[in-house]
Formats: structure tokens, C-alpha cells, sequence
């Protein structure tokens, strides 16, 4: 009888912290979506430290572009490192604060960058632009993916619960 006592509280106590545990604890999530439907193209969780890569074609130089991003305990998209092939309009031609201009492995790069980017960022897609998009291993060509369009990609902050059923808060 004392066994029965107990176990409808200890079942209760397990319960809220479940829920604590679903609904309680952020998951930041980083969201590629199209601007004009919200369409949902990509969707990782994310921790500070992570990188990505946005690679495409330069309209005048045509030549690629690519731009290292890291995320930072804020959970805020930083630029970290811009690398092209070739001068020329457009692309990048000096150094500010404390970042270096560098020739390394065939590239100019601009290193030690630590831009924050705003929430979201507005990334034009160009069908012949070859815009590539790398995390963790995985290489998505938004090019082919969506063609000509604006995407926006962000930091979500989620709860688990949503995380798990693929919504938003």
C-alpha cells in the first residue's frame, strides 16, 4: 500500500520535468527559408563555434566569392573570413579595425574579420550564380535548390518540443 503512495508523485514529478525539459530549454536553430512564402529549405540545430560557408559566383568578376561564418555565444552570425580569386568591382579591397589581407592556397582572403550580421540576413539566390551553401559536411546548391530567389537564413530560438515537431516559437 505505501508503494502505491508514492508512485503517483514520483510519476507526477517525472512528468514536470519533462515538460520543464520539452518546453524550458532554448535549441538555436540556423533557418534558411525563402522570403516571399516562408518555405523552409533548411533547418540545423546550432552551439557557438559552428561554422558555414556561402560560396557563389561574382556577377562582374565571375568568379567565386566565399564567405566564412561562424556563430558566437550570442548566437548571432558573425563573418569571420571573406576569400575571392581575383580584384576588381565589387569585391572586397581592404582591411578594417583589426583584420589582415593575406594571399594564401591561390586566394585573397580577408582574415581576422568579426562582423556581426543582422537577424536575419536577405541572401539573393541567382539560378546561374552557383550560390553553395556548406555546413557540417553538408553542401546544398541553392542555386539548383530554389533558382532565382531571396532567401532569408537566420538564428530561431526554439523550445525542444518545437524543435522536435519542425516548428517555431
Amino acid at each position: 500500500m505505501l508503494k502505491n503512495k508514492y508512485i503517483t508523485p514520483v510519476g507526477l514529478l517525472i512528468a514536470i520535468i519533462i515538460i520543464i525539459v520539452l518546453f524550458i530549454i532554448p535549441i538555436y536553430t540556423l533557418e534558411l527559408k525563402s522570403f516571399s512564402d516562408g518555405e523552409l529549405h533548411f533547418m540545423q540545430k546550432v552551439q557557438p563555434g559552428d561554422k558555414f560557408i556561402l560560396k557563389y559566383t561574382h556577377s562582374v568578376a565571375l568568379t567565386p566569392v566565399w564567405e566564412i561564418f561562424i556563430i558566437n555565444k550570442d548566437y548571432q552570425i558573425v563573418l569571420i573570413e571573406t576569400d575571392f580569386l581575383d580584384h576588381g568591382a565589387g569585391l572586397p579591397y581592404t582591411t578594417f579595425k583589426n583584420e589582415i589581407f593575406v594571399e594564401e592556397e591561390g586566394r585573397f582572403k580577408i582574415k581576422n574579420m568579426y562582423r556581426i550580421m543582422p537577424n536575419p540576413i536577405y541572401y539573393r539566390i541567382g539560378a546561374v550564380r552557383e550560390n553553395i551553401f556548406y555546413f557540417k559536411g553538408e553542401e546544398i546548391n541553392l542555386s539548383s535548390l530554389v533558382g532565382d530567389r531571396l532567401l532569408t537564413l537566420e538564428i530561431d530560438r526554439n523550445n525542444l518540443f518545437n524543435y522536435l515537431i519542425g516548428g517555431s516559437l
